[in-house]
């Protein structure tokens, strides 16, 4: 089967119960396609790395508290 014609009328002379494990089967690719990693554009790298630059220059280094559980805490009045 080389074409898509081809594989449409094939699928369409197969069981139901088999044209729902195709399905369950092509959704299960496409959703890996999807989660598979594409590459960064220029911009988006560029992006990463200036965030990066600013994550070191307002770190401590020390693995405690991060900034977004003190705001939360400072909110919600928790201090």
């Amino acid at each position: 089967m080389t074409t898509l014609i081809q594989i449409e009328e094939a699928v369409a002379e197969l069981a139901p119960q088999d044209q729902k494990s195709l399905l369950s089967w092509l959704q299960g690719r496409l959703e890996q396609k999807a989660h598979e990693e594409t590459p960064l554009t220029e911009e988006h790298e560029s992006w990463l790395n200036r965030l990066e630059q600013l994550r070191n220059s307002v770190g401590t280094g020390k693995l405690t508290t991060s900034t977004e559980d003190i705001l939360d805490d400072l909110r919600s009045g928790r201090y």
